[in-house]
C-alpha cells in the first residue's frame, strides 16, 4: 500500500510522486512542487495540509491529499 500526503506529519519532508488529476499536477509541477523534497509545515487533522518548498508555502485540501502518492527519503546506511 503506497503512503499519501494526507500520512505525513507536520515538520516531515516528502516527495510527491504521484498526483491523481492531470490539472493539478501541472500546477504542482509550475510551482515548483514536483521538482524535489517538500516539507509539511501544517497537518490540521481532518483538513489542508501545507507544504513548504522554496519559500512558498500551499495548502492542499484534505481529499486531495489523501490521493496524492508520496516517497519518504530514505535513511543513509552508516559505514
Amino acid at each position: 500500500m503506497s503512503e499519501v500526503l494526507a500520512d505525513v506529519g507536520s515538520g516531515e519532508s516528502v516527495r510527491l510522486v504521484a498526483v491523481p488529476d492531470g490539472d493539478t499536477r501541472a500546477r504542482l509541477l509550475r510551482l515548483g512542487f514536483l521538482d524535489g523534497a517538500v516539507e509539511c509545515r501544517h497537518h490540521i487533522r481532518k483538513g489542508p495540509v501545507i507544504v513548504r518548498r522554496n519559500g512558498t508555502d500551499l495548502a492542499l485540501g484534505a481529499d486531495l491529499a489523501a490521493e496524492i502518492e508520496i516517497e519518504r527519503p530514505r535513511a543513509e546506511a552508516s559505514d
